[in-house]
């Protein structure tokens, strides 16, 4: 999770906490087949060095991890921010059996890395940036000539229910109103075909949504605990208040309205893009 502190540059919102890093473990879960997919889609395959960006937790890179296998290596960054999330990520590391893996604290705009690579993934990060095409070019000069570079995003707008349930349209619209003004692009999914172009690649693109319904779903807790740590920048903003939101009542909420109304839940898009650096068909 890249929390940049250069001028003009997007901070992490959602923080370095505890509580984030147990979201973040939630997130990866959700969203694990669609990443493994878009990952084999884009061409990552046994023997491969790969750099990973804003790795966080390294859920991302114990996947590529798996596909690299022991031969492969993979590479995993964050900045200084995230050092609990860099920790958390070592000692998964360490405790896995497949893959060689490591993480190191540096910032993307920064980061020089000890030789080249063979791909280049990111998981719901240039969302983060203010110049993502920027930071994308200057990351595929770490390819070699017949690189890989494959990014996930996804379109946060795209997310609600059927039929309608007003108490999650009013969360997805908390969560797009922050984001806007913290200067995080909540529908960067629609917009990596732009920003990959933009970085001189000629992309192919995937999506996909995961849909859900029922009492159990995973769905208003993962809700519940993104506007718990967006609600100090909530607050600041005067988008809404601690109370208006109440999140601590909120997963239960949506769960008892989304049950009887016999709701279903259509997750954010998920959209996966992926292009070779020398600009053959990946």
């Amino acid at each position: 999770m890249l929390d940049f502190d250069k001028s003009g540059e997007s901070g992490y919102v959602l923080g370095h906490s505890d509580g984030e890093l147990a979201r973040l473990e939630q997130q990866a879960e959700i969203f694990s087949q669609e990443t493994d997919d878009i990952l084999r889609r884009a061409g990552i395959r046994a023997g491969m060095r790969v750099l990973d960006i804003g790795c966080g937790a390294g859920d991302v890179a114990m996947a590529t991890a798996r596909m690299v296998g022991p031969e492969g290596e993979v590479v995993g960054i964050d900045d200084a921010g995230s050092a609990l999330f860099l920790a958390r990520a070592r000692a998964r590391a360490d405790g896995a059996a497949h893959g060689r893996v490591r993480f190191e604290q540096a910032d993307v705009l920064d980061y020089e890395p000890d030789g080249a690579f063979d791909a280049l993934v990111g998981r719901f990060i240039l969302m983060h940036l203010s110049d993502p095409a920027a930071a994308l070019q200057r990351l595929t000069g770490f390819l070699r000539p017949d690189g890989v570079v494959a990014f996930i995003e996804m379109d946060i707008s795209e997310a609600g229910a059927q039929p309608d349930l007003p108490l999650l349209d009013k969360c997805i619209s908390w969560i797009i109103r922050t984001y806007d003004k913290v200067g995080v692009e909540p529908n960067m999914g629609s917009k990596l075909y732009a920003t990959f172009r933009a970085a001189g690649l000629e992309p192919r693109l995937h999506g996909s949504c995961k849909i859900e319904s029922g009492p159990n779903s995973i769905t208003y807790d993962f809700a519940a605990e993104t506007l718990r740590t967006l609600v100090p920048a909530m607050e600041e903003f005067g988008i809404a208040s601690a109370e208006e939101v109440g999140v601590d009542i909120l997963a239960d909420r949506l769960r008892r309205q989304a049950v009887s109304g016999d709701h279903c839940i259509f997750f954010p898009r998920i959209v996966g893009a992926w292009a070779a650096k020398d600009g053959a068909t990946a």
